[in-house]
């Protein structure tokens, strides 16, 4: 998927991905509003308020006769969407996407339990929708990665609770953005170790969702919460 930023949304991300990706460090000043005009070919307006993007979520401060200056991990906004998509973005390794599934093993079963108590008709049709999506998906890379964001999304709908839905979106962006929202199906697929009593990758994984949507559609809260634990203990283990 292709993204378009405009100006403003490019400088924020470019400082961005710097202070998370350690190339400016807490404490660290950033050029005056002149000089990164320059450098970014943008007017100081854009600059401006890119810096105040930055500043809404925890990245950097104004201080008096300093200059702007980088804040310490300890004070980012760790859930904010575009934050946790430059963690991904500027993280050599699997670490920070093994800390996405560990939150995501505490939240997303929950979500699925309040999914199966609180879903209307028309959320267990969305549901099932997108179920259908990820079957004819599977073999296909791009496809599946957004079958399987309509999935997970429309169970956070369903459980109708407004905090859930946005923990649970905020986790899933970084992993689209890298294209790795699908590693339970492309670890998954490059590998021999097929769980029992499955068949092959794309029946488990195929299978572990259904699992989730029949819970729900079901209104069973229990089967619901241990189906989705299960998928996501699943995932972690894929990445050990």
């Amino acid at each position: 998927m292709v993204v378009h930023y405009n100006l403003r949304e490019q400088v924020l991300n470019d400082i961005g991905k710097q202070i998370i990706g350690g190339k400016l460090n807490p404490g660290d000043v950033l050029p005056k509003e002149d000089t990164l005009s320059v450098e970014y070919e943008v007017s100081r307006t854009v600059i401006r308020e890119a810096i105040k993007g930055l500043a809404a979520r925890g990245l950097v401060e104004s201080r008096p006769k300093v200059g702007t200056i980088v804040r310490p991990q300890a004070e980012w906004r760790l859930l904010d969407p575009e934050v946790l998509e430059w963690m991904a973005v500027t993280s050599s390794s699997d670490e920070f996407l093994f800390q996405i599934a560990e939150v995501r093993s505490v939240f997303e079963p929950a979500t699925a339990a309040l999914a199966a108590r609180h879903a209307t008709d028309e959320d267990i049709a969305l549901i099932g929708a997108a179920y259908t999506e990820l079957e004819t998906s599977v073999n296909d890379d791009a496809a599946w990665t957004l079958a399987d964001l309509h999935f997970h999304s429309s169970i956070g709908r369903a459980c109708h609770n407004e905090l859930l839905v946005y923990i649970v979106s905020a986790l899933r962006k970084p992993l689209q953005s890298k294209r790795r929202i699908n590693i339970s199906l492309m670890r998954l697929l490059e590998t021999k170790d097929i769980a029992e009593p499955y068949l092959s990758a794309e029946d488990e994984v195929l299978a572990r969702h259904r699992a989730v949507y029949e819970a729900i559609a079901a209104r069973d809260e229990e089967a619901a919460q241990k189906a989705s634990s299960e998928l996501l203990t699943r995932v972690k283990s894929l990445m050990s």
